[in-house]
């Protein structure tokens, strides 16, 4: 599995006055856009010496520095915790100033807001990077980290590039923000062209959640369901379509990660066309910090990666209790190998059929998208691989795997040919 630092695309954001950086306007959280998830201060040097120099180079008085007006805007967040968020935003500028912009910044005095509707903003005459406590409050930890590289990128223009003569969104601006790995864009969210809609139109469509898994259509149906990925990306790499590329994050943020958890990252990676990482994040009304599963993708293999990543989470946990009654078992402490041995043997069973699937020529051969690898390489310039232990070979992980080669996806993909023929077998092959 992958642990690194990773960046990704901006929020839209409303134009500013002439002394200051483009305010960061909010939308309407129902909205699907392409968020970005950035791993917690471990550059060069590691946290400790991030956490010495934080003290060392703060402005004075700059932690809890709290106003009274934005202090009435957050009931319910004692004062300890508000401290605590306003050190966390300078760690991540402090890490952001180092992994991409090599400490070339001075730091600025980073303040909660009381804004709502703004949810970041560069000053210049003061030097103050302003984040909405609000948005601290109620989005992810990532999307927070958008808009303190967004307002990052605008003290790039005015004190290392120093264009002050042009708008906020500027020429000078797109490569700060090249530079500090978010969108220049007004808005971060992705148009999907026509056919795109139609495929996602079809997934959601045949690939709804089942109420219980039915073991041999849920296995006819995921395996339909990534016959018509791989024909749609094989498609869109051999012609080398124009193509967006997102992230997205997944499931919830956690200090320590279980085996299961690790094997369905594997499977959304080897058959669903995303990469993926496990990205240092925090919990901020939690104040817990983690990791969260993060996926890089078009818009479609990100909507199919999620609906995946759903439906396998939910799955074990049905299987569980039907495994607890049929064996007469007491207590939970055999479920994580359970889980552990379900998604391994699903895993395994995708693999076996993608093999036979070749050896008898009706299988296009994937052998991935460059830009994607590119895109993921360029938000990850370090990336650590790392191998874990495993899980202990119990009876009930035994005989997790062997429920897992039994389970799918339901209901069948019977009718999909008809929206376009997109499952149509095909001799050779792309390679």
């Amino acid at each position: 599995m992958r642990s690194c630092q990773c960046g990704g695309a901006a929020r839209s954001r409303e134009e500013p006055d002439s002394r200051r950086g483009a305010g960061r306007q909010t939308r309407h959280r129902g909205g699907r856009g392409f968020q970005s998830h950035h791993e917690r201060p471990c550059g060069r040097g590691g946290a400790g010496e991030l956490f010495h120099r934080l003290h060392a180079d703060l402005p004075p008085g700059a932690i809890g520095c709290v106003n009274s007006v934005a202090a009435e805007s957050a009931r319910g967040i004692d004062g300890e915790l508000w401290t605590v968020w306003n050190r966390k935003l300078y760690h991540w500028w402090l890490h952001y100033n180092e992994e991409y912009l090599a400490g070339r910044l001075k730091t600025p005095l980073i303040e909660l807001s009381p804004a709502v509707r703004t949810l970041g903003q560069w000053d210049r005459t003061h030097r103050r990077i302003s984040v909405s406590v609000a948005h601290v409050r109620g989005d992810p930890w990532m999307a927070v980290m958008d808009t303190l590289r967004h307002e990052m990128a605008h003290q790039y223009v005015d004190e290392i590039l120093e264009v002050n003569d042009e708008t906020p969104h500027s020429a000078a601006f797109d490569r700060a923000c090249h530079q500090l790995r978010c969108s220049p864009r007004a808005s971060a969210t992705q148009a999907l062209g026509e056919e795109d809609e139609r495929l996602l139109r079809v997934l959601k469509k045949v690939l709804s959640l089942a109420a219980s898994p039915n073991e041999h259509e849920a296995q006819a149906a995921v395996e339909k369901a990534r016959r018509l990925l791989l024909d749609y990306n094989a498609d869109v790499v051999a012609l080398d379509r124009e193509r967006d590329f997102g992230n997205r994050c997944l499931g919830p943020i956690k200090g320590r990660r279980s085996s299961w958890e690790l094997w369905l990252a594997m499977i959304l990676n080897e058959f669903f066309f995303v990469e993926v990482l496990w990205a240092r994040s925090y919990d901020a009304l939690g104040d817990r910090d983690g990791t969260v599963l993060t996926v890089y993708g078009t818009a479609t293999n990100l909507e199919m990666a999620e609906y995946v990543y759903a439906y396998l989470s939910q799955l074990i946990y049905r299987l569980w209790p039907q495994y607890v009654q049929r064996l007469g078992i007491q207590g939970n402490r055999e479920r994580q190998g359970y889980f552990a041995g379900v998604l391994q043997g699903f895993h395994g069973k995708l693999t076996e059929r993608e093999r036979q699937s070749r050896s008898a020529g009706r299988e296009l051969v994937w052998i991935g998208d460059s830009r994607l690898v590119e895109y993921y390489r360029y938000h990850n310039p370090r990336v650590v691989t790392r191998k874990t232990g495993g899980v202990v070979a119990s009876d009930a992980f035994l005989d997790g795997v062997e429920e897992g080669r039994r389970v799918s996806i339901h209901p069948p993909v019977a009718a999909v040919t008809a929206s376009g023929g997109l499952l149509a077998a095909r001799g050779g092959g792309v390679k």
